[in-house]
Formats: C-alpha cells, sequence, structure tokens
C-alpha cells in the first residue's frame, strides 16, 4: 500500500473511523466512548482526531498517514503511549507504533497494547500519573535552550515521521540530522531514522 497517494491523504477521518472499530472491542466494553473531534488540513497534511472517553479518562488518538499521536489522560494526568508502556514496564512486549504500510496494523498494535493498560482502562491510574510526572521531569531537564528552538524540533520530528510513511527516506536523514535536540527523539523515532538509513544507503 502507498502512504503517499492521494486518496490516503484525504481520508484520515474515514481511517480513523474504521480503526476505532478495531479499538472499540476492547474500549467500549469498558464504558468507553469514542468522540470525533476534528478534522482537516495542518501543516503535515490531512489530519483527524478524536478521543476514546469515560468520565475523566480519555484516549487521545491524531491519524494523518497512519495512527499518530496517542495520549491517555487521567485527571490532570497525561503520557504519551511509550512514557506509559515504559512506567509499566511492557514497553518490549509492544506492536504500536510497528512499521507497517498498513495504516489500519497500527491500531491493531494499540489494541494488543491495551492488554496492558488496566491501570487506565479499570483502575487508580497511578501508574499513569508516574509516567506523566517521569515524562515532564525528562522533557524539563532536555530542554535546556528556548521554547522556540525546541518547537522548530517539534514540527521536524512531526514532519520526518510523516516522511518515513511516505517512503521519502532521503528526507527523514536530513530532517534527523537537522536536529538542534535529537536527545529527545523517541527509540520509535530512532528506529525510523535508522531504517531510512539503510534504505538511503543499501
Amino acid at each position: 500500500m502507498n502512504f503517499g497517494n492521494e486518496k490516503n491523504r484525504l481520508d484520515p477521518e474515514g481511517k480513523l473511523r474504521s480503526g476505532v472499530e478495531i479499538l472499540g472491542s476492547v474500549l467500549v466494553t469498558r464504558g468507553f466512548t469514542f468522540h470525533f473531534r476534528d478534522a482537516g488540513k495542518g501543516s503535515g497534511g490531512h489530519f483527524a482526531w478524536g478521543e476514546f472517553v469515560r468520565g475523566d479518562r480519555r484516549l487521545e488518538l491524531h491519524f494523518r498517514l497512519a495512527l499518530g499521536l496517542v495520549r491517555y489522560h487521567s485527571g490532570a494526568s497525561n503520557a504519551a503511549h511509550e512514557s506509559y508502556m515504559r512506567e509499566l514496564g511492557v514497553w518490549n512486549q509492544c506492536r504500536y507504533p510497528g512499521f507497517s504500510d498498513d495504516p489500519m496494523d497500527g491500531f491493531r498494535g494499540l489494541a494488543h497494547d491495551l492488554q496492558f493498560a488496566e491501570d487506565f482502562l479499570t483502575g487508580s491510574a497511578e501508574v499513569l500519573k508516574a509516567a506523566f510526572e517521569k515524562e515532564a521531569a525528562i522533557t524539563k531537564s532536555r530542554v535546556s535552550k528556548d521554547f522556540a528552538g525546541y518547537s522548530g524540533d517539534d514540527r521536524k520530528r512531526d514532519e520526518l515521521r510523516s516522511c518515513f510513511r511516505e517512503k521519502r527516506y532521503g528526507e527523514v536523514v536530513r530532517l534527523a540530522e537537522s536536529l538542534n535536540y535529537p536527545k529527545l527523539l523517541t527509540e520509535s523515532e530512532v528506529k525510523m531514522i535508522e531504517i531510512a538509513r539503510t534504505r538511503v544507503t543499501g
């Protein structure tokens, strides 16, 4: 499947809703309902996002060319999927994000990973709170310059992920080499860059 074709670019809402059906088997049975929030076109292309909600618990989902940002919320605490799974001690067993060309595989991988998240789904969310505090502390310690510089990197990292999905590997490498704060890269982003470098040089 070609992630760069126009149909995929223009139908992120449809892809998100299809993915929500996959996740519903895990979340709806635990009392969550899906709320579609928005769709449009930003600097990185067409996008759509929504949330599974139950009380003060929210699972935030963003889709562009594939399932992108996944963030868990409980009250004032929130953490990215990777941070939360690491705090749960199960990151090495996770299937999301993965590197498949099928945009639905991201949702399938996340559905698999949610089996580890009873702390969020039905529990006290204490582990999520710990992940939130650790994520905030790490980010604060790593960002040593002004926010404008970090924001520039944030945009580049978003573009880097999109380029990887589009198989524009040379652009992925170029963006990676232009980052001011490469230490802020997630393990998944580092893996994308490694794969891109192999494709470019291979």
